[in-house]
């Protein structure tokens, strides 16, 4: 109930009980603007307007009484004098806690670095996003994993997700965290995360969940080669689709990105009184890729430009939702990718331009993706170079919901709200990289190679490839050669030494339980 409703008799609070539960008028009696209106309360009333009695200046009257009244009748000349916001600013109702803010987090399967128009992309169309990017913050330098399931799972847990012994059943979600402090949770999309008993999206803190229990390539042509992404028809994939524990039936591929924005949009329009986090897993880009009617041969691009149309479009239904219901400045809203591109599927896959590699190496492009927060009024618009990694998201989130992450959980992820509302620096100058092995270390502007891949398998026949391993290592300065282009360690051996010894430093921490950064 805001004070102006109070003085109106629209609210049960009397005066009374609003100067009590103000502390008195003792927080905010030594602002200038309220002594002056006491001052000029006591010039322009009469003196028995405080007491009880117009005719006796003392009557039924005592100072307790007195300041009460006089506290009213400068309360509402403050009011029309235009002090209106200070004097809301100044009265906390007893009890009153600050509002928890919405949370959507979307994460597209398989986006590129280089796949939007804000991160430079000539050929893609992302409005909606870019516009995003535009108003919120953009980070240059946020690092997924370079897989599916692990990115997932460090996103989920704010663990890295190769720890040994790391039992995603026995930790505390994002999810599970934010339901216990009252907050609705829904998982729109891809799990990929198990559906055994203990879990499965509804055993992991989601109230709700509709979606597909992993990638939109696993129920379709084996083996997952170039061929069968050129050739085979739409209905060659018969992907499954879940609501809560309930398989409903095939989904066809060009459907998915509609029906996760139509649910989506119902979700924010059904909880838009309570707080809510949704998380919404696209299954697009991923291979193979597939555009509804709306925008099948709209792009510039081909079917992966109408995939990515598609997507931004998506994006625009939300906020707009967002808007309609009148909640856009209580929610925040944050978009990323869970890895790099399949650049070798050509057509059918994106680009880390101007990073090299692609999903599943330790390049750049492995794991180095988009990621865009936004939230009107609260986060001003930048564009940040630090290092940040997704398992940060987990007590950023647990910042801005106004939770304590338990002891214990989430030891690799560093809050960044601070450096999202103010502009701080980040905590996190380390980042170990995997593809099932440890790959590459980084810490500040360096980056060091110990085993490489180009690919993870053959496109055309779907046999695996190797790693090779680099010995010695490669050395690269992030900082001025982002395309991982010129090996310098014969010039630095002594960073060589050093970053050595910390990434088995890193790696025994990850065995034993320790903290790597």
């Amino acid at each position: 109930m805001s004070i102006i409703s109070a003085f109106a008799g629209e609210g049960k609070m009397s005066v009374d009980k609003i100067v009590i539960s103000i502390q008195g008028f003792w927080v905010f009696k030594e602002k200038p603007f309220f002594r002056e209106q006491l001052r000029e309360t006591d010039q322009k009333f009469p003196k028995e307007w405080f007491t009880g009695d117009c005719k006796s200046s003392r009557t039924n009257t005592d100072s307790i009484t007195i300041m009460k009244k006089k506290i009213w009748i400068t309360m509402l000349f403050a009011l029309t004098s235009g002090f209106a916001n200070e004097v809301e600013a100044g009265i906390a109702v007893s009890n009153a806690e600050p509002s928890k803010p919405n949370i959507i987090l979307i994460m597209a399967d398989d986006l590129g670095y280089g796949d939007l128009g804000c991160y430079g992309s000539k050929f893609n169309s992302t409005p909606h996003i870019d516009r995003m990017a535009e108003q919120g913050v953009r980070l240059m330098d946020f690092h997924a994993a370079s897989w599916c399931a692990p990115s997932r799972c460090g996103l989920m847990t704010g663990f890295q997700a190769n720890r040994r012994g790391l039992n995603l059943a026995k930790r505390i979600t994002v999810a599970e965290m934010l339901r216990n402090d009252d907050y609705s949770t829904a998982l729109i999309g891809k799990w990929h995360l198990g559906m055994t008993k203990g879990l499965h999206p509804l055993d992991q803190g989601f109230d709700y969940w509709f979606g597909t229990k992993g990638s939109n390539d696993w129920d379709g042509p084996n083996p997952i080669i170039y061929d069968a992404f050129k050739n085979a028809p739409e209905s060659a994939w018969k992907t499954p689709l879940y609501k809560d524990r309930e398989r409903l039936g095939i989904c066809p591929q060009s459907q998915f990105t509609k029906r996760y924005t139509q649910e989506t949009v119902r979700l924010i329009k059904r909880h838009k009184d309570k707080p809510f986090f949704i998380y919404l897993a696209h299954n697009m880009p991923h291979v193979p890729v597939f555009a509804s009617d709306a925008f099948k041969g709209k792009s510039r691009n081909g079917v992966y430009g109408d995939v990515l149309m598609e997507l931004d479009w998506s994006i625009g239904k939300i906020i707009d939702a967002l808007k309609e219901t009148g909640i856009d400045k209580k929610t925040l809203v944050v978009f990323m990718s869970d890895n790099g591109p399949w650049t070798m599927f050509q057509e059918f896959g994106g680009v880390a331009n101007p990073l090299k590699g692609e999903k599943g190496t330790g390049w750049e492009g492995g794991g180095r993706v988009p990621c865009i927060f936004y939230w009107p009024d609260k986060i001003s618009p930048s564009v940040n170079e630090d290092l940040i990694v997704n398992t940060d998201l987990y007590a950023t989130l647990a910042s801005f919901a106004g939770v304590k992450v338990q002891d214990g959980e989430a030891i690799d992820s560093h809050d960044i709200s601070n450096l999202l509302l103010s502009g701080a620096s980040s905590s996190r100058k380390k980042h170990i990289y995997f593809h099932h092995q440890p790959m590459a270390w980084r810490n500040g502007d360096y980056k060091i190679h110990f085993q490489t891949s180009d690919r993870i398998r053959n496109p055309e026949t779907g046999a695996m490839e190797g790693k090779v391993v680099q010995d010695p290592p490669l050395l690269f300065d992030i900082s001025r050669d982002i395309q991982e282009s010129k090996n310098i360690a014969s010039e630095y051996p002594d960073i060589v030494q050093r970053m050595t010894g910390e990434f088995n430093n890193a790696i025994e921490a990850l065995n034993n339980g320790g903290i790597y950064d």
